[in-house]
């Protein structure tokens, strides 16, 4: 929602509105208010107000932008349309009016006339923030990312404190820069807007992004919300506390796929797997390019111990260029269980294998019209049968024509990359981290640089991310490397805290990191090695941090461990 300016100012302005403060004072006081009680959302008092408003004989033009806002608060945007549609606002409403105008036209997704109703709002107040906020959110939804910035950065210029121009800047700084900067735009906004709820939800879930648990539930506490409260407790471990504030959530809010996600997160923490599978299983259904779901699912199933179900389902998409080591892992035992030991290893084998260069980004990308995403999948079918420089020149021009896309870059990065020229390919995808520097984007562009440069690219990420698993375990692989191993054993325990406690190589270099530092006499170098090799008996990271954590006398298992890993390493 629009905010709003300060209520002794709008008072002033209403004084010289009405006559110099000439017509009836319950007027005036209708007025200021009907902002303050949008300012605060309470939707039925201002409906109260606007209709006192069109009784009395005050102009309509006076109040159309204040009415049209009020409904929009409410969601009737039959109703805002009637108050904005228009564009009859006098001159001292006619910025928010054109505002709300083109806020109504993007909620119902008509793009051409939310653009006409912008640029009638840049004319009446061209130094209006708030306008160049909705610009810059308009060229975002187009795909016009860079465009989008130089809005953003526009609003800021204009209004440095604008509580609607650092909320944006937050929001495109969670893309492109990641959580830890986001958190500085947010905190500069919650300064500026006092009590905003929507905007304190939002600054407490990027506090929790961020890593910063506390900060976040201190936030969060002053809201009675049995949802939020639900969200809290299941960050912090209390899953049974969690289930209860859950149960207590409304209904309608209750049903929506984050609330049944969170559901479902739960069961498994209390072993509820049946309970779990369902909802997983729906949530799939309805969103079936959500990869998380589908690994989630997978998992929750193989510890119900429907092995055939986790074969029939997920084998081929682990096999596949989407399936990721968690589930590639999970299929790969489902064989074991089942004593399909050769089965078993190829799925073992692929969950072992580094992937560092992913193939074409896939799914997500927004570009203009059916155009743009004829052009992307055209690409994509070139390069994945191998016509390289038909890709390139195809991608190249696809960039060409839209300038802005950083999805139209990143294919671009994509294509130069698959050709092996490094260094345009890095060129392009700075140009699409400028906008959406994501963990996929992250690794093509390490990809792209020399191992001193992509080792510090995925530091930098992981201290801006805190909460992203894989780029912590990245990181410190790189600190390892580096002969820093405190620094590498933080950053593996983040991201075995993390989620990633079931993939070998991670505990295997927890065991070398023990080792290093002298953690445990020893005992616990043996104690992650063992973890590893448990988890997964063909990963050589694994067998060699065994091998490397067993005590010499040990000599039958060291000679079967060291036949073993010559076989893997031979194959």
């Amino acid at each position: 929602m629009i905010s709003r300016p300060d209520l002794a100012i709008v008072l002033a302005l209403l004084c010289a509105a009405v006559a110099s403060c000439g017509g009836p004072a319950a007027t005036i006081d209708d007025l200021v208010q009907l902002r303050s009680q949008v300012a605060r959302g309470d939707a039925g008092a201002a409906q109260l107000t606007v209709d006192r408003l069109v009784e009395s004989e005050l102009e309509r033009s006076t109040y159309a932008a204040y009415a049209g806002e009020a409904a929009l608060l409410r969601g009737d945007l039959a109703d805002a349309r009637t108050w904005l549609a228009d564009g009859k606002f006098d001159d001292r409403t006619a910025s928010l009016g054109y505002r709300l105008l083109a806020d109504l036209e993007m909620r119902e997704e008509n793009v051409a006339a939310a653009a006409d109703a912008l640029e009638q709002a840049r004319m009446v107040a061209p130094d209006d923030p708030r306008v160049w906020v909705l610009i810059g959110r308009l060229r975002y939804s187009l795909g016009n990312h860079l465009a989008a910035f130089e809005a953003a950065d526009r609003a800021m210029e204009l209004g440095p404190t604008d509580v609607e121009a650092l909320k944006f800047r937050g929001q495109l700084a969670r893309d492109s820069e990641g959580m830890v900067p986001a958190v500085q735009w947010f905190e500069k906004a919650v300064g500026q807007a006092g009590s905003d709820r929507a905007l304190q939800i939002e600054y407490a879930a990027t506090l929790l992004d961020a890593g910063e648990p506390e900060r976040a539930q201190s936030i969060l506490a002053q809201f009675d919300d049995p949802y939020l409260k639900a969200v809290e407790l299941a960050r912090t471990g209390d899953f049974v506390a969690a289930r209860q504030a859950l149960e207590l959530t409304e209904g309608a809010r209750r049903d929506t796929a984050a609330a049944r996600l969170l559901s479902a997160i739960i069961d498994v923490e209390l072993g509820n797997f049946q309970s779990a599978a369902q909802e997983l299983d729906q949530l799939g259904r309805e969103q079936p390019s959500n990869h998380r779901i589908r690994d989630l699912l997978a998992f929750v199933l193989s510890q119900n111990g429907n092995e055939q179900e986790v074969i029939y389902r997920f084998s081929d998409q682990a096999r596949g260029p989407g399936g990721s080591p968690w589930l590639r892992t999970l299929v790969g035992r489902a064989f074991e269980a089942l004593d399909r030991r050769e089965e078993a290893a190829i799925y073992l084998d692929l969950a072992a294998v580094d992937e560092t260069v992913l193939g074409p980004l896939r799914g997500g990308e927004k570009q203009a019209g059916d155009e743009g995403i004829m052009r992307r999948d055209q690409v994509r079918a070139a390069l994945s049968a191998g016509d390289i420089e038909r890709g390139v020149d195809m991608a190249r021009r696809m960039a060409e024509a839209y300038p802005e896309s950083a999805d139209a870059a990143a294919l671009l990065g994509d294509a130069l990359l698959a050709r092996n020229d490094r260094v345009a390919a890095f060129r392009a995808y700075e140009r699409a981290a400028r906008v959406r520097r994501n963990w996929p984007l992250l690794l093509r562009m390490a990809a792209a640089r020399e191992r001193a440069e992509a080792a510090r690219l995925v530091a930098a990420f992981a201290a801006a991310n805190p909460l992203n698993a894989e780029a912590a375990a990245l990181a410190a692989d790189g600190y390892a490397a580096a002969g820093q191993w405190e620094d590498a054993a933080r950053l593996l325990d983040r991201a075995l805290g993390n989620g990633m406690r079931q993939v070998p190589w991670v505990l295997a270099a927890r065991s070398v990191a023990a080792r290093e530092l002298g953690e445990g006499d020893g005992v616990d170098q043996l104690d992650w090695a063992i973890e590893a090799y448990e988890t997964q008996r063909m990963s050589p990271p694994a067998i060699a941090a065994l091998l490397a954590a067993l005590p010499e006398e040990d000599v039958q298992l060291r000679s079967e461990l060291a036949a073993k890993l010559r076989a893997l390493s031979e194959s």
